[in-house]
């Protein structure tokens, strides 16, 4: 065999086996995915947790909050740790299970300029309620009207509050 065969040779079965190693080869080996990767917590203003959905918006406008009426603020996905496949270790023939819980005393905070306070605490609901939670809250007297952040567990919602 010539030099120039073996080399292809070479060349083309390296070729494959980095093709098969990085799953490049479709219909060659079965694959699985996981369910979905972790999602971090979300809030919404308003009573709907299901509103916190993401959305492609990157900076969305300050949500108009007034200063004088009772503040409801709802979110999803309030979990302690990720369990990103869903599944039990038998795979998908095993039962689910969860690595997951729902999170414990969530303060809600106002933050404005130099000042926050601490509006109310909640526990999340459990994982068939998508780990939801809410607040129904008032505004403490001393908060001006103007920008302000309402924040938990490492999220947060841009409002502007009304006098």
């Amino acid at each position: 065999m010539d030099v120039r065969r073996r080399q292809a040779l070479t060349a083309t079965g390296a070729l494959a086996f980095v093709c098969l190693t990085l799953g490049m080869a479709p219909g060659v080996f079965p694959t699985t995915s996981a369910a979905a990767s972790c999602v971090g917590p979300q809030l919404a203003i308003g009573s709907d947790p299901a509103a916190a959905e993401p959305t492609a918006q990157e900076s969305p406008a300050p949500v108009p909050v007034p200063a004088s009426e009772p503040l409801q603020v709802s979110g999803q996905w309030f979990h302690e740790g990720c369990d990103d496949t869903g599944t039990g270790g038998a795979g998908c023939a095993g039962p689910i299970t969860t690595s997951q819980s729902p999170m414990k005393d969530v303060d809600l905070v106002l933050t404005q300029e130099e000042e926050s306070w601490t509006l109310g605490t909640a526990d999340a609901a459990g994982q068939a309620e998508h780990y939801a939670i809410g607040w129904e809250v008032e505004l403490p007297d001393d908060v001006a009207p103007g920008p302000a952040v309402l924040s938990a567990a490492g999220t947060e919602v841009m409002v502007q509050v009304s006098g």
